[in-house]
Formats: structure tokens, sequence, C-alpha cells
């Protein structure tokens, strides 16, 4: 009786050892399987860690070479510094796209990945990003500066700084256009905004157009007053003549299109019923410009009184008018 009660309770007592062994084999199996996977997934990983740090090995090998070559082969300032900025644009760029493509499983979550954080970049960044593509647009063949004299809205100033998002001018102010002491900052993405207007003196020139007008009398032999006043205009000017003609040798360089007859003075003649009016415009150096338009003036005035003597009018306005912002 006690046999057969021993051996009812031993029976399933061996079956569960037999069950007990096959579990333990299959948690054994399992262990040197996940022992095996985890060194050949840290091996992989290592291969690919390896080969990433090759590859941006590579691209800075690559950017110091570029670096090198700029300042061997690039002897302007201006230009050096924008290939050295695009060579940092372009390092940082290609270092972020094989950090994607290196941690990333699939393509497809590289290009999802990017587009979410291209959307948030463009929302949340919007007027960075416009005032960095504007400093692009700034530093082209026609660009920008340091030194450079421009007029930005109804600021004029000299550029002291062009920045990545804002340039800065040193304002000037006054006939001579002698600085103010103010420094004026602008966002680069000025340039995107039709209202504002971005007005930049021509490479190699620092020339502006001023204008006098004399109201003669009616009854002035207005030929003969033209081509007297002309040539006094003429002869006020010589002594600034050579820096004129360099500058329009620059305008030439610069441009397909230039005046035929240079930078000499231009005379013109304007009939109202009260006067005959003689329109005389010269070019001037901007930071000669008073002292030109004193001596214009001055030497006007004296060859009026010469015979024959030319007779000034007035009709509510001056008989002399001085116009210097022919550009507004």
């Amino acid at each position: 009786m006690q046999l057969k009660q021993i051996s009812a309770g031993v029976i399933p007592l061996a079956k569960q050892g037999i069950l007990l062994d096959l579990y333990q084999k299959n948690l054994t199996n399992w262990e040197s399987t996940l022992r095996l996977r985890r060194m050949a997934e840290l091996k992989g990983l290592l291969v690919r860690l390896t080969f990433l740090a090759l590859v941006i090995g590579i691209v800075v090998t690559a950017a110091k070479l570029w670096r090198r070559a700029a300042y061997r082969y690039v002897h302007e300032p201006r230009r050096r510094y924008q290939l050295l900025l695009l060579r940092k644009f372009v390092l940082w760029f290609l270092i972020a796209i094989i950090l994607a493509f290196a941690f990333a499983s699939r393509l497809g979550s590289v290009v999802t990945f990017a587009g979410l954080i291209t959307a948030g970049v463009a929302v949340a960044l919007q007027s960075v990003i416009l005032s960095i593509v504007g400093y692009f647009f700034l530093i082209g063949k026609y660009g920008i500066r340091i030194g450079d004299r421009v007029q930005i809205g109804g600021v004029t100033g000299e550029v002291v700084d062009v920045g990545l998002v804002r340039l800065h001018l040193m304002e000037l102010g006054g006939g001579d256009y002698v600085p103010t002491g103010r420094i004026v900052a602008f966002s680069d993405s000025i340039v995107f905004q039709p209202a504002a207007g971005l007005f930049k003196q021509i490479p190699g020139t620092n020339f502006l157009w001023h204008e006098i007008t004399l109201a003669l009398s009616p009854d002035t032999d207005y030929s003969s007053a033209k081509e007297r006043l002309l040539m006094v205009v003429q002869a006020a000017l010589a002594d600034y003549r050579e820096d004129l003609e360099r500058q329009y040798r620059a305008l030439q360089t610069n441009l397909f299109s230039t005046p035929a007859s240079g930078f000499g003075p231009k005379a013109q003649l304007r009939f109202t019923p009260s006067a005959v009016e003689v329109v005389i415009r010269f070019p001037v150096n901007r930071q000669q410009a008073s002292e030109i338009d004193e001596r214009v003036t001055g030497e006007l005035m004296k060859n009026l009184n010469r015979e024959p003597k030319l007779k000034l009018v007035s009709s509510g306005s001056p008989s002399i008018a001085v116009r210097t912002d022919l550009a507004a």
C-alpha cells in the first residue's frame, strides 16, 4: 500500500525533473545564443564606429586641405573669407549627413527625421534663415564689403562689419558725409525687402552729380551764356579732373554701358515766362562735395559780373539754386 502511494508521488516528480532539465538546457542555449549575438552586435558597432571615424576623418582632412589651399592660392581677403565660410558650412553639413546615415537603421527613418527637423527649424528660425541667405547675396559680385559707402533706406554710411545675419554701418551725415558717431545695424534680410532699398557705390568710384540752376534775364543771349557758363564750370573742376577720369575708367571696367561723354559738366537750357534757366550738372567727389560746390558757385558769381554781364532774375525762388540730392 505504501509502495503504491510512493510510486504515485515519484512518477510526477520524475516527469517534472525531466521538464526542468529541458528548461535548463533551453535557457543555457538561449544564453549562449544571446551572448553570441551580443558579441556580434558589439563587433558590428565597433566596425561601424571605426568606419564612421574614418569617414569623418577624411572629411575633416579634406576641410583642412581646403583651408590651406584658400590661404595659399587666394590672396584677396574678401574672397578668402567667403571660401572659408563656405568650407565651414560644407563641413558641418557633411558631418550631419554622415551621422544621420550612420545611426539610422533605415533610409526612411532618416528622411522622416530630416523632414521633421527641417520643418521645425524653418518655422522657428525663419528670420535667421532669411538673413543667412541674404548674406550670400550681399557678398556676391556686386555685393558690399568693409569700407564701402552704402545707403539703406534713409541711412547713408560706411560698412564696418558684414556678419552672417547682420551688417553694421558707421552713419555719415552732412554735405561732406562726416561720421555722426553712431553705428547702425541692419538685418541681412534687407536685400529681400523691396521698400527698403540698398544703394552701393560702384567699386573704384566715389562721385555724385550736383546741379546748379541760374535764372537769367529773358533778354539774355542764351546760347552764348550757356557756353560761357559751361566753360567756367569746366575751369573750376580742372583740379579734380584727374581723379574724375580715374573713376570713369573704374566705371568702364565694372559696367558694360557707360556714358560716352565721360564725367564732364553738362549744360541745359529751360525756358520759362520770366527767365531763361541755365541748368549745369557736374560730378563731384563725395569727400570734397562742399568744397567743389563752393568753388563752382564762386567762379560763376565772378563771371556773371564780367563783360558782357549776365543779369540774374528772381521770381520767388533763388536766382542760383544748388541741388545735391539728384539720386533721390
